[in-house]
């Protein structure tokens, strides 16, 4: 989920600046004995850590292979990823965005490499639902097909609280949208703004995706996920006129518009808001830099939540070394590199039973697995996935919303323009 305008010159320049430094001199007649890995997760991050030690491990197991690591950013894969991929020059292996308006177009485009065959001579075991992100059909649309991708770790959108702020205040854990918007005034009564949000982002759009998902079932969820009949817009309505309630009401802050996600975090993380909204991907950060006991409940009244399996391992249709992609791919899947996701506080799709030894390792891998196994519906994906360019129009219209310029009806109608716009292509 992010940004907007000006953005074909943005794109391309970008892509430029990606390549200019991915390039390690083109041409050489050694780059069979490089393998190139991307990826954009902060170093802080219990993914990093894993894929680290994945690195480590192919090192040792590759004697004379060299690994270029090379850190991007999320905005640089989400504007510039097809540009990057269509190169003669991309990654071996990289971190790339799951959904239909990314992964699948990049697959409909021929510019991926089916790993169909690949995954069944080497034996991987890819049956979890949360590998269901790596599939894409001959449209490009995403859950069946063949395989151009694979995820190593599971995420979902939740609620984080600070427990000592909520037992300073006297505020209960809430079990259902009332006792959360009970809980919210309770401290916006005291003068404590609840949510930490920052609308410039993903979490907007992800509030607004919980809020609807309030009055979504599992048919209306295939309807907006996979065009399988008529989306049910009363309930983004809904939602959209709940989060401008919300503002109104100063449980979210107006100064949220013009904040990014990690900044939102951060403040959370220092202690200035007693939640936040947000996915399972904050969990390492939460447990090792808050001062506070950080706790997560999933969005009270919901039986499906924002998530999936994680983003995806994939190999360009154009990359030098696949044999070495794949070997590194499959080494992120085993037990050692899957354990110490667990133990970091990351979501492993792989782990083996007890490897998550924090506490909050185990409240995030349990609840995952809960997710999982709730007859494959716990799992409503994300807001922006069903057609391409429709992650800008959540933005900017969440952002003028909690700004209070545009009404929850002209913000929805403005997101349902942009899916039917959008949906022919997909």
């Amino acid at each position: 989920m992010r940004k907007r305008p000006l953005r074909l010159l943005t794109a391309v320049a970008a892509a430029l600046a990606l390549l200019a430094t991915g390039c390690s001199g083109g041409g050489d007649p050694g780059a069979a004995q490089t393998l190139k890995v991307w990826w954009w997760e902060s170093d802080d991050s219990a993914l990093s850590a894993a894929w680290k030690q994945a690195i480590s491990i192919f090192e040792r197991e590759h004697p004379g292979v060299r690994v270029e690591q090379e850190l991007k950013t999320y905005e640089q894969m989400q504007q510039s990823g097809q540009l990057i991929l269509d190169s003669n020059d991309p990654p071996d292996v990289l971190e790339y965005l799951k959904g239909n308006a990314t992964a699948g177009v990049v697959a409909k485009a021929g510019l991926l490499t089916d790993l169909t065959e690949v995954a069944q001579t080497r034996g991987w075991k890819l049956d979890d639902t949360a590998q269901d992100v790596g599939l894409y059909d001959d449209n490009g649309l995403m859950g069946s097909g063949k395989r151009y991708g694979v995820t190593n770790y599971g995420e979902y959108v939740g609620v984080w609280y600070n427990q000592d702020l909520f037992a300073q205040h006297n505020v209960q854990v809430p079990t259902s949208l009332t006792e959360l918007e009970n809980a919210l005034a309770a401290f916006a009564d005291k003068g404590v703004t609840p949510l930490a949000l920052g609308s410039a982002d993903y979490p907007g759009p992800h509030l607004l995706y919980s809020l609807a998902l309030a009055h979504m079932d599992d048919s209306s969820l295939a309807a907006y996920q996979r065009f399988e009949g008529e989306v049910d817009w009363a309930a983004w309505e809904k939602a959209a006129t709940t989060m401008r309630q919300w503002v109104e009401r100063k449980y979210i802050s107006t100064d949220s518009t013009g904040i990014p996600a990690q900044d939102a975090g951060n403040a959370f993380i220092a202690g200035q808001y007693p939640m936040f909204v947000s996915g399972t991907w904050w969990a390492g950060q939460l447990a090792e830099q808050t001062t506070f006991k950080a706790g997560q409940f999933l969005f009270p009244g919901n039986r499906l939540h924002p998530g999936s399996g994680g983003n995806l391992w994939v190999v360009p249709a154009k990359a030098k070394n696949k044999d070495l992609a794949y070997d590194f791919i499959e080494i992120t899947q085993r037990p050692e590199v899957q354990n110490l996701l667990a133990q970091k506080g990351g979501v492993p799709v792989a782990a083996e039973p007890g490897a998550a030894s924090s506490e909050m390792g185990q409240l995030v891998g349990d609840r995952f697995s809960g997710l999982l196994s709730d007859g494959g519906g716990g799992l409503a994906w994300y807001p922006d996935w069903p057609v391409a360019g429709l992650n800008d129009v959540l933005l900017a219209n969440t952002t003028n919303l909690v700004g209070g310029d545009a009404t929850p009806q002209q913000v929805v109608e403005a997101i349902r323009a942009a899916y039917d716009a959008g949906k022919p292509t997909a």
